[in-house]
């Protein structure tokens, strides 16, 4: 998030735009690109704020869609590659999977997303699991709840 700084002239940006993009690359391949109606810089931080109407799109190894982050906001980290959003999050898979939080990291060295907040997760099924604490691949295949609890609308099989 923007921080307070000492004198006047520092509270001010070194750079600012408007309908922003930034894109997140590895060996020249995108692997995230990132939408905002304002962006924000200071020379001295190695980071862009995103603001309003955040969209980021990620893909794969091979250059392929595979999810979509919305927020509120977003700071983006270049020397890290990395993430994080903050307010109204939610996360949606090209597969149907849709996760909603508060905040969420992604972390681009292991293609990584994950968040210590409460958490809402629905699949394509129709079934709805909470929880406090995710972590999960970037395009929602391989994820893990912490302490959860759930809803399903799927039958078990009972027979009258």
């Amino acid at each position: 998030m923007v921080t307070q700084r000492g004198s006047s002239k520092d509270m001010y940006p070194d750079q600012e735009s408007w309908e922003s993009r930034i894109i997140i690359s590895q060996g020249g391949r995108p692997v995230a690109v990132a939408d905002s109606r304002r962006m924000i810089k200071y020379n001295d931080q190695n980071m862009a704020h995103l603001i309003g109407e955040v969209k980021i799109d990620f893909y794969d190894e091979q250059g392929i869609h595979v999810s979509q982050l919305f927020a509120d906001s977003a700071d983006v980290n270049f020397e890290a590659n990395n993430l994080s959003a903050f307010g109204h999050v939610m996360i949606r898979s090209d597969s149907g999977l849709v996760l909603r939080t508060e905040t969420l990291r992604w972390d681009d060295t292991y293609d990584m997303v994950a968040t210590e907040d409460s958490v809402m997760f629905n699949t394509p099924e129709g079934d709805t699991l909470y929880g406090v604490g995710f972590e999960s691949d970037i395009d929602l295949t391989h994820w893990t709840i912490y302490k959860p609890w759930g809803v399903t609308e799927r039958g078990f099989g009972v027979a009258d």
